[in-house]
């Protein structure tokens, strides 16, 4: 009896240790959770209701900065929404309208005049093919002018370019006649995406209705929305529509990361763009001087911008940094070279 009970506590102490190893592994986080509670900065950043406009143009001071490669060469990363893929490699996603866009492009906002039209035409020269613009920007013939430069320059042809515009709220009771307004100021025969720019409750439904028509009539390829920061609106809107938005564009950066939208996106494959990809409202400098994104510029030999840029591409954020520094708008692309660790994004 003896030599019975002693093989039966080994046999209860071997299993014992087995239940709490099984238990420890489950106790685990995953580790796409693990890595967006562990992102950079962010995880007391509240979603923000602020209703400013535009994206942010690149501050002139831009510290250096690096991180480590990893050591698979990763091409393609999961984006937050069901489906999608961000093709590191091609620079592209596929959005839920079945149209292609690029990953990273320019913003135009407080650009106008020569100003934009240069801006446009040096990163079509450079390599971008994304271009963000609004009506309420003031810049959409300069931006058309820098466009149509391009093409006369045998630079791109139209069908390369992504072209992005958005429609203002005071324009939301009529929005047939702001969809034709801007495609003439544009100088284009159709949008590759128009947003809403702005939640308002009062009349947005009737405007999103106004760019499903024009969807219909091949003038809009894709539509969206910019600024709807909680999912009670953003599903206000999109259970009075028909077609789901392809993309929503909110203030997004390392300080502010707005996962609780980007995690409500998944069931509709609606991709995050990023205004204020770099910060934006005095937060620019203040994160290329963060000891943390400054460490890892210095360890890849870029600077803060490149690696907080491609910490939004490798995040499944499409960014659309602003910039007239002609220098600055070639280093902002220059980002397809090397891969932030797990750790990092």
């Amino acid at each position: 009896m003896k030599t019975k009970q002693i093989v039966a506590f080994i046999l209860s102490l071997v299993m014992c240790l087995f239940l709490i190893a099984c238990g420890a592994t489950k106790e685990q986080p995953d580790r796409v959770d693990e890595l967006v509670e562990n992102e950079t900065q962010a995880s007391s950043q509240p979603d923000s209701t602020d209703t400013d406009i535009g994206n942010e143009t690149q501050e002139n001071d831009q510290t250096e900065m690096a991180e480590e490669d990893s050591d698979s060469e990763q091409q393609e990363v999961s984006g937050i929404s069901e489906g999608q893929v961000f093709d590191l490699e091609n620079g592209t996603v596929m959005l839920n309208s079945g149209y292609e866009m690029p990953i990273l492009g320019i913003g135009t906002f407080r650009l106008s005049g020569s100003e934009a039209e240069n801006s446009v035409y040096w990163a079509l020269r450079d390599g971008y093919r994304l271009i963000d613009t609004a009506r309420i920007y003031g810049n959409e013939a300069d931006v058309g002018r820098g466009i149509q430069r391009a093409i006369d320059e045998g630079i791109v042809t139209r069908e390369e370019i992504f072209v992005t515009t958005k429609m203002w709220t005071d324009d939301f009771d009529n929005g047939a006649e702001a969809i034709n307004a801007s495609l003439e100021r544009l100088g284009l025969d159709y949008i590759d995406l128009m947003i809403l720019h702005h939640s308002q409750p009062s009349n947005d439904v009737e405007a999103y209705q106004a760019m499903e028509q024009a969807v219909s009539e091949g003038k809009l390829r894709s539509i969206g929305l910019s600024n709807y920061y909680t999912p009670e609106d953003f599903d206000r809107l999109v259970n009075a529509t028909s077609i789901t938005p392809a993309l929503l564009q909110n203030e997004t950066h390392p300080y502010h990361q707005s996962m609780e939208m980007k995690e409500h996106l998944r069931q509709y494959g609606t991709v995050m763009e990023s205004w204020f990809p770099l910060g934006g409202r005095g937060n620019t400098q203040t994160l290329f001087n963060d000891e943390v994104i400054s460490g890892i510029a210095q360890a890849h030999g870029k600077t803060s911008a490149q690696i907080i840029l491609r910490w939004h591409l490798q995040a499944g954020n499409i960014a659309i940094p602003g910039s007239s520094n002609e220098d600055h708008i070639l280093e902002n692309i220059e980002i397809f070279d090397f891969v932030l660790t797990d750790e990092v994004v």
